[in-house]
Parts: structure tokens; C-alpha cells; sequence
């Protein structure tokens, strides 16, 4: 009978140690703006990162569908809420009554004005330019097109940089074949593709990529993607990094939910380099910069 009821009070013990165990784990709702791959990364990394219970929901790209999800997670109450990607971000933005909200693979947060903490997709005007100084040491003239609507502090950052920045600010991208010929005619050594829509499309970009080849002009890139298709170096976001320091961001506000909102620049960004172009263009790229490189490739 002592056997029995000694058996009896183990598990009611372990049933409630357990219990205390899980009612202890915090509870993540996690929004993102759609699935791509870039966002189910991050998503990846703070599940791998956090012993947590997860609420998922996909915005699938569309704000229409952001009430429904704000109804479910309020419902919830969970600890915190992550919105990745830039529509999430705004949708969920002062929605949560008082649960606290980060966001994270926001790109141009500052203009966006959100009220939040997070982790950023921009990479800095300093961090591109050392960048350039490393591996084009020589390069005294950038020539950057951008739209001042949404480029304009980027563009500011730069210039404070002690290099010479022409800058040729437009909302049209048919300015910018005219653009691109003045700047050559003045004699820029190194052309700042900026992560801009004036600049950023799929045929401008193109355009520009090529223009410059011919001009013997390397092109400071945004991401990977441009550097593959000709570019001479990114300085980008690591998604699985942007990942993990959105965890470290996590686990600040769960023990301190008082935490001022600060916006984080990614941490420790990937140098990609194309190999192919720095030939192509006689630039010789020091060993110890081609080893920090993540990628050195040849034009796609």
C-alpha cells in the first residue's frame, strides 16, 4: 500500500514538474509577409534558437488578410509578436494591445517610421564604403542614381565618408540612361547601385550592370544576386545571421519587455565578390579581402 502510494505521489510530482516545464516555455506568434524563401530562414533560426511555443501565421502578401491574424493572436496572448518582412511589420504595427512587437528583414525601417524594435535589412553607407576602400583603395569618384524619397539619408551617410559622392537624385527610371551617361562623362571610377526601385529593377539594373562593364566601371552591388550577374562586390544580410540576432533581440525584450525600441543593423554582413569581373577589369583584389569573401564567383 506505502509502495502504491508513494508510486502515486512520484507521478503526481513529475506530472506537475512537467506541467511547470511547459507552462514555463514563452509563447512566440511569429508573422510573415509571405513565404519566401529569405523569411522561412529567419522563421528556422528562431525556432532552432528559442525553446518556445510557436504560433505561425502568412500574410501571403496580402494586408487584407492582417485582421484576422491580429484576432487569433490576440486570442493567444502570447509573450511576444516577430513580424518578418516589411507588410507584416506595418500590419501588425500598434495592433497588439500592449504585447510586445519587434519586426525583422525590414528593409529602410527609419522611413518607414516604425514604432518597434527589430533587426533591419539595410546594411550601412559606412560598411559599404570600408568595404570599397579595401578592395578599391584607389576609387575617389561614386556615382549613385537614387530616388531622395527613399535613399536620401543613405545617400547623406555616404557623403560623410570623406569620398566624393556624385549624386543624381530622380523618381523616374527614365532619367536614369541620361543619368548614367552624365556620370561617366564626369569621370566616376566606381558606380553605388542602391537598393532603390528607381535604380533596383530587374531591366535597370540590367542596363546599368552592362553599361558600366563597357565603361571598365565596377559596381558596388546590394545583394549576391546583382555581384552574380556582373557587379564586383555586395555587402549584404546574412539571412540565417539576421536570424539568429533577431533570437538574441527575442530573448531581451522576454526577460526585459521594458527594453527602449532600438533598431539593429544586421551583424557581421556577407562580402561577396565576382572574381570574373575583377578580371575582366584588370582589379587586383588583395588575398587577405578575397579570403574574408563569402562568394567569389564568375558572371551568370
Amino acid at each position: 500500500m506505502r509502495l502504491h502510494l508513494w508510486l502515486l505521489c512520484l507521478a503526481v510530482s513529475m506530472f506537475c514538474l512537467v506541467s511547470e516545464t511547459c507552462a514555463a516555455k514563452p509563447r512566440i506568434a511569429i508573422v510573415i509577409s509571405r513565404q519566401i524563401q529569405p523569411y522561412l530562414v529567419v522563421v528556422q533560426e528562431i525556432k532552432n534558437g528559442i525553446d518556445a511555443v510557436f504560433y505561425e501565421y502568412n500574410l501571403n502578401g496580402d494586408k487584407k488578410n492582417i485582421q484576422k491574424i491580429i484576432a487569433e493572436i490576440l486570442s493567444r496572448k502570447p509573450d511576444i509578436v516577430v513580424a518578418i518582412g516589411t507588410e507584416a511589420a506595418e500590419g501588425i504595427e500598434g495592433k497588439t494591445n500592449g504585447i510586445p512587437t519587434i519586426f525583422s528583414m525590414v528593409l529602410n525601417p527609419y522611413l518607414l517610421k516604425l514604432n518597434m524594435s527589430g533587426v533591419a535589412l539595410d546594411i550601412s553607407a559606412r560598411a559599404q564604403i570600408q568595404a570599397l576602400r579595401k578592395i578599391l583603395p584607389k576609387a575617389k569618384k561614386i556615382g549613385v542614381i537614387y530616388n531622395p524619397g527613399v535613399s536620401a539619408s543613405l545617400i547623406a551617410a555616404a557623403q560623410k565618408e570623406n569620398i566624393s559622392i556624385v549624386a543624381s537624385p530622380m523618381k523616374s527610371e527614365t532619367q536614369v540612361v541620361a543619368a548614367l551617361k552624365n556620370m561617366i562623362d564626369k569621370g566616376i571610377d566606381t558606380f553605388w547601385l542602391v537598393p532603390d526601385p528607381v535604380v533596383a529593377n530587374q531591366s535597370i539594373a540590367r542596363y546599368i550592370l552592362e553599361t558600366t562593364l563597357k565603361a571598365n566601371i565596377p559596381v558596388i552591388a546590394p545583394s549576391p544576386t546583382f555581384v552574380k550577374n556582373g557587379a564586383l562586390f555586395s555587402v549584404s544580410a546574412g539571412y540565417d545571421r539576421i536570424g539568429k540576432q533577431t533570437v538574441k533581440l527575442i530573448e531581451r525584450i522576454l526577460t526585459n519587455s521594458n527594453t527602449r525600441i532600438s533598431i539593429e543593423e544586421p551583424e557581421d554582413p556577407l562580402l561577396t565578390i565576382n572574381a570574373k569581373t575583377a578580371e575582366l577589369m584588370n582589379i587586383v583584389i588583395p588575398a587577405n579581402v578575397l579570403d574574408s569573401a563569402n562568394e567569389c564567383g564568375g558572371v551568370n
